[in-house]
């Protein structure tokens, strides 16, 4: 397997990342929630709060990012 490096729109640390509904996400320190529809090319979306996202997952046409503080983020 050989591994491209690709540049990030946040220099916060990434701390999770999955696939569903044909998009990448990814979340990480202090509220960065990245998208990408081919794992190229990444955006950085507006978050709703500041607190680090450890993970996220997608199942039944819905994403849930959880995080410090007790944070749970949902989006179709």
């Amino acid at each position: 397997m050989n591994w491209t490096q690709r540049t990030s729109p946040t220099r916060d640390s990434l701390n999770g990342v999955t696939y569903g509904n044909g998009l990448f996400v990814a979340v990480g320190d202090r509220g960065a929630i990245l998208t990408s529809p081919d794992g190229v090319n990444w955006t950085r979306l507006t978050s709703p709060t500041r607190y680090s996202l450890s993970s996220v997952t997608y199942g039944n046409g819905l994403f849930v990012v959880v995080g410090e503080g007790g944070a749970i983020l949902t989006s179709p």
